[in-house]
């Protein structure tokens, strides 16, 4: 596989059909190259810290991932601090993933604001609670997992299907769980089929985050204010204050030829409605797909931009 022969691997994520959102940007990628005679096979490995790995390390020849996950690989910090920065990486089209970071409690278990957790020292079930801002949640509220583990709570491990990442489905459909903490969207997608299921099946209070925690999620780890709008989903009665995420982003190494991301860039330019016809919410704005928050831009893709008038920056 190879730009010559046009046959491309693309880090992805999840077994064919799984529906995750980058195995979907890859499906709208192949089809918008489809005519210039490329094929793209999905890598299913490279889900979660792996995606960038893959593309910066050449197992992959283009992919889409989170845009922060990308900054973070660039520079060599955060998750990826150990393994140094992977400087060639560069992006070609931030799209747009209307997604939200939410945390939900049972109803029944009457808590309204996380600091209840530790003042009554309840030995809460986690689904989720382990990236990176929920780790800034714990640590604004003055808990951590040892501290809630040592009262009887439990962080509830995945489930692993095989081709996929790990999901916390079946936790959610059984009820064995007090909050919940993850990213949230409209759509049916294996990462985001735990918070459906759990907001159709119980009933569930979303937590507004803090002003000064949105902010200091924001800064470090990326996004802006926002909420989770009313009825995104059942239990969400009213507008959520909470971060607004940052685009997902379609990206390649300095040494992708020019004459393809110049292609690409604009044939998905070209084809925006293929956006439109997935099961997730995204979109191509011209107004902010060249905007890519610490990523550098592949040459070719600024160039595009550039002719077409889009903002850079």
């Amino acid at each position: 596989m190879s730009f010559s022969d046009k046959k491309l691997i693309f880090a992805g994520a999840g077994a064919p059909g799984r529906g995750t959102p980058w195995q979907t940007l890859g499906i709208v990628t192949q089809r918008a190259l489809a005519p210039f005679g490329y094929e793209l096979h999905n890598e299913g490995a490279a889900w979660g810290p792996a995606n960038p790995r893959y593309v910066g390390d050449k197992k992959a020849d283009l992919g889409a991932t989170q845009l922060a996950s990308v900054r973070w690989a660039y520079e060599g910090s955060h998750r990826y601090k150990s393994d140094g920065p992977r400087p060639s990486l560069r992006a070609i089209a931030c799209i747009n993933f209307p997604s939200w970071l939410a945390i939900a409690v049972r109803w029944e278990t009457m808590i309204t604001d996380l600091s209840q957790i530790k003042e009554r020292k309840l030995p809460v079930r986690v689904l989720g609670g382990r990236d990176d801002w929920s780790q800034m949640v714990w640590e604004y509220y003055g808990l951590s997992r040892e501290m809630i583990e040592s009262w009887g709570g439990k962080f509830l491990e995945v489930v692993n299907y095989p081709g996929m990442n790990p999901v916390w489905d079946s936790w959610a459909r059984n009820g064995e769980f007090e909050v919940i903490m993850g990213n949230i969207y409209a759509a049916n997608a294996p990462e985001n089929k735990d918070f459906m299921e759990a907001t159709i099946l119980w009933n569930l209070r979303f937590l507004p985050l803090p002003d000064d925690l949105i902010q200091a999620i924001c800064k470090e780890i990326g996004g802006e204010q926002g909420a989770i709008p009313h009825l995104l989903l059942r239990g969400v009665q009213g507008d959520v204050p909470s971060v607004l995420r940052e685009p997902q982003v379609i990206y390649a190494r300095d040494d992708t030829p020019d004459e393809f991301v110049y292609l690409l860039a604009k044939a998905l330019d070209d084809n925006r409605h293929l956006f439109r016809q997935t099961h997730i919410p995204y979109s191509l704005d011209p107004k902010n797909v060249a905007k890519a928050n610490g990523v550098p831009l592949h040459p070719a893709a600024e160039r595009y931009y550039r002719e077409m008038g889009y903002p850079l920056r």
